[in-house]
């Protein structure tokens, strides 16, 4: 035929392009369901169905509520308002956790290790990043508001008279934090550190006497002496940096 010619086995023309063979393509990935009033019911219920039965938790909550079925209606309040914006909840539940005595840090973290599991189980994927990122920052928070009421003895967060900065390190996260700042380590002689936490909760420990620890969340400052050694690690992902400082020359 005028016009048409045979090219490596492939028909072709001047008039149309060369046919090819036809690859099937997959259906699009159908997205996550936004979660529901009924998801976040049954995110409460369970998660504190196996608070109440956790040998630790559990004496804690169940000192303290009286009336689970309204609680559980508080907190289904209180959730939905976070993960679906819908502004039911009017409690004031920082001031209250705040003052329960004799919290620590690793209740906060077994609270978390629950609730991570409980969302993991769920199987609702855009209900667990969200859920698992407002208890982190819900956790951060309670923490260092206990801390603030309860006054808790702590490391210095000011630098002595006439000490002055003169560098500052990158600001870390758990992506670029170095295995040497993970480790026991020191400053150099004559050199003092300000480590601020910007977000997140990072532990800080003394590895030398009197081997002291502190876990800090967003806000907080804590004075790294010279040739004391040390170490940091994040409980919840986060930002921090270092201030060198050394005495000023007279």
């Amino acid at each position: 035929m005028r016009g048409v010619r045979r090219m490596a086995g492939v028909l072709t023309s001047k008039r149309f392009p060369p046919f090819m063979p036809f690859t099937p393509q997959s259906e699009p990935a159908s997205p996550t369901p936004a979660p529901t009033e009924d998801d976040i019911r049954r995110l409460v219920h369970t998660f504190y169905a196996k608070v109440r039965e956790d040998e630790v938790l559990g004496p804690i909550f169940n000192a303290r509520v009286k009336d689970w079925d309204h609680h559980l209606s508080l907190l289904c309040d209180f959730w939905s308002s976070l993960v679906l914006g819908t502004r039911r909840f009017k409690g004031a539940p920082i001031p209250a956790h705040a003052r329960i005595p004799d919290l620590s840090w690793p209740l906060f973290e077994r609270w978390l290790a629950l609730f991570h599991a409980t969302t993991a189980a769920l199987g609702h994927a855009q209900l667990q990043t969200t859920a698992d990122a407002m208890a982190d920052r819900i956790a951060a928070k309670l923490w260092a508001v206990w801390q603030a009421r309860a006054d808790i003895a702590s490391l210095p967060d000011r630098l002595p008279p006439g000490v002055q900065p003169y560098m500052d390190s990158p600001v870390f996260t758990p992506d670029n934090l170095p295995d040497a700042v993970k480790a026991a380590h020191s400053t150099k002689p004559g050199t003092w550190g300000l480590l601020k936490v910007h977000a997140g909760v990072l532990r800080f420990v003394l590895d030398d006497a009197p081997h002291t620890e502190a876990v800090l969340t967003a806000g907080q400052q804590v004075v790294i002496e010279p040739g004391v050694r040390h170490h940091v690690a994040f409980e919840l992902p986060g930002r921090f940096e270092i201030t060198f400082c050394r005495a000023a020359e007279a």
